[in-house]
């Protein structure tokens, strides 16, 4: 019986000094995944600032030639996962039209791109270049549902949100989500950006 207990009070030790180490690595995986998500956040917003400048300066920008262009040449391109492929043109450069070859942008959620163009206005041919076109729905969401749920130890509730799909109003149920230490979740929300509405979706914030 004796020795029955020693082994008992040696398995309890074990078990007190493993699960502190467990939840240490886990709490530390935890903000790494955190820090490393904030990061891909900041560098695709810094993306999107820099191609709305570009596209900006683009939008400005028009090539009036006194003749048409010539047929848009056939490249050959392989999907890339992340990016859109973007069809080559033709330029004019004061005296006559040269060939710019097509190119990969990465993608940009909720958006498509709208390719070159050329328009014959009084006599001439301009070049409309091509840019980025926000997609979604230009209504807004409707009200949030109200749901029932209870408190879980260990969870938090994600509160239900709608989803644009197609051409329609979804709504998406809540679900738990496990509680990460030092970490607050942030729920999805839509934002009006140029007429559309733009979902930004939830994460986990460093408290």
């Amino acid at each position: 019986m004796r020795r029955y207990f020693s082994r008992l009070l040696f398995a309890s030790l074990i078990v007190a000094t493993v699960s502190p180490a467990f939840a240490d690595r886990d709490r530390r995986r935890d903000r790494r995944e955190d820090r490393r998500e904030r990061r891909d956040d900041r560098q695709d917003r810094r993306e999107e600032r820099r191609e709305d400048r570009q596209d900006r300066r683009e939008d400005r920008r028009e090539r009036r030639a006194d003749r048409a262009p010539p047929a848009v040449r056939v490249e050959r391109w392989k999907p890339r996962r992340g990016y859109t492929w973007v069809e080559g043109q033709w330029t004019w450069n004061g005296g006559d039209w040269v060939w710019t070859s097509g190119r990969y942008e990465r993608e940009r959620r909720g958006h498509r791109w709208r390719p070159a163009r050329y328009e014959q206005r009084d006599g001439v041919y301009v070049t409309v270049d091509g840019g980025w076109i926000a997609l979604g729905p230009t209504a807004a969401p409707p009200t949030l549902r109200e749901e029932r749920w209870d408190p879980r130890a260990g969870f938090v509730w994600v509160r239900g949100s709608w989803d644009w799909q197609g051409d329609q109003w979804v709504w998406v149920p809540g679900h738990y989500e496990r509680e990460r230490a030092n970490a607050r979740w942030r729920d999805r929300r839509w934002e009006q950006r140029d007429g559309v509405y733009i979902s930004v979706e939830g994460g986990w914030d460093i408290r």
